[in-house]
């Protein structure tokens, strides 16, 4: 996160993280459509989660917002195995 900082700034930043998360919400949803973009959502997701869960030692104990990260970082990788799931059964069905 911080990284992000130097360039843009604060609020630039945080308006940043709003639109990649409101990306990923919008991939998740058109992933039960299309497996190939619910795997992007949620690799996403995973990503996001896991800069989240990255402030942990700054924040130095657990909070509640490292918490909600952690069960959805959980629930990201539960809908990546179910997307990869659907995509390798409609890429196999496409083959035969």
């Amino acid at each position: 996160m911080g990284l992000l900082y130097s360039p843009f700034g604060a609020q630039d930043t945080t308006y940043t993280r709003a639109v990649i998360e409101n990306i990923t919400l919008i991939a998740l949803i058109l992933g039960y459509v299309n497996a190939q973009i619910g795997i992007i959502g949620d690799i996403l997701v995973l990503l996001t989660d896991l800069v989240t869960i990255s402030l942990l030692p700054q924040l130095g104990r657990l909070d509640s917002f490292i918490v909600k990260d952690v069960l959805l970082l959980d629930s990201g990788l539960v809908l990546l195995k179910s997307y990869l799931r659907h995509h390798k059964s409609a890429t196999l069905s496409y083959f035969a």
